[in-house]
This record gives structure tokens, sequence and C-alpha cells, in this order.
């Protein structure tokens, strides 16, 4: 849909962004993990002559991957189980740690940081967590089961990364 706009966040330093406009997307980008949000991929809107500022988020070819391998150049992330485990959305887990990151108060940087590794070698903790919670389980186990050792593991990394 074309959306009317006055250009994209290139276009403007960050500091005219409304603050609960760049936590909406964050939160989209969060959920449907998005491994391609950058400042060209959104579009600015003003509401009125000189109104408030809507941010749009377009361009999410990159969403919603299907396995949780993380491409570092572009940060991609999904769910690949490699213990045959009935397959999981990544939206399921990433909305799960977006949830556990808001009750613990942490931003939406802290969240993403958590969904990106450093380098193409290391391993994300959200990898690290999904391996982890892989190893836990019997092949063959329910959904709701790896589900609920994800929790667990995901409680226990997150306490330790922000006590």
């Amino acid at each position: 849909m074309f959306m009317k706009n006055s250009g994209s966040c290139e276009d403007m330093g960050p500091g005219a962004f409304p603050v609960d406009e760049v936590h909406k997307i964050s939160v989209l980008d969060i959920r449907l993990a998005n491994a391609d949000r950058h400042a060209g991929n959104i579009l600015v809107q003003r509401d009125g002559e000189g109104g408030e500022i809507v941010l749009i988020p377009i361009d999410h070819g990159y969403c919603l991957p299907d396995n949780f391998k993380i491409a570092h150049s572009t940060g991609s992330i999904g769910v690949k189980l490699t213990n045959p485990i009935p397959p999981t959305p990544s939206t399921t887990i990433c909305t799960m740690l977006l949830k556990k990151g808001a009750e613990r108060g942490l931003t939406s940087f802290a969240i993403g940081s958590i969904m990106c590794g450093e380098t193409l070698k290391k391993e994300s903790v959200i990898e690290h967590i999904i391996r982890e919670a892989e190893e836990a389980v019997l092949p063959g186990t329910s959904e709701a089961t790896f589900l609920e050792s994800v929790s667990l593991i995901m409680d226990r990394h997150l306490v330790e990364l922000f006590p």
C-alpha cells in the first residue's frame, strides 16, 4: 500500500522521532524477528502542518524466518530445530522473549542484543537458549514441552545477563 510520507528516517536525525513511535516499530520487529530494519526502511509522515511525526515501517522481506541460525550480516533469525520436535514458529519464541524482557524492564536494544550474535562464529544468546532446550528434551517431545523448556532456560539466561 502506498503511504504518503515526507521521506525516510535517513533524511532526519533520530532525535526528532517520538519515543512511542520507535517503540511500536521495535516491538513489531522483535516479534517478527525482522532482520532488515534500518533507517531506509522507515518512512516519516507528519500528521498535518508541523504536526506529530508518525513512523511507518516498510520492507518486511526478512521477517518470519524459518531457522534460528543467525545470519549476522543481516541479523536474521528463526527456528530450525535439529532434534525431531514439532516446528515452532519463530514468532512464538520471539514474543516469549519480548514479554519476559518487558517484565524485567529491558530496553528494545537489550532484547535485540539477545537475538543477534556478536560475530558470524559466535552463537547469539537466543541460539544458545534454543540449542540448550533442544538438548534438554527427548526426540518427539511436544511443542508445549519444548516451549516450557525454552521458557525456563530463557528465564535463567535473563537473570544471568540482567541481574
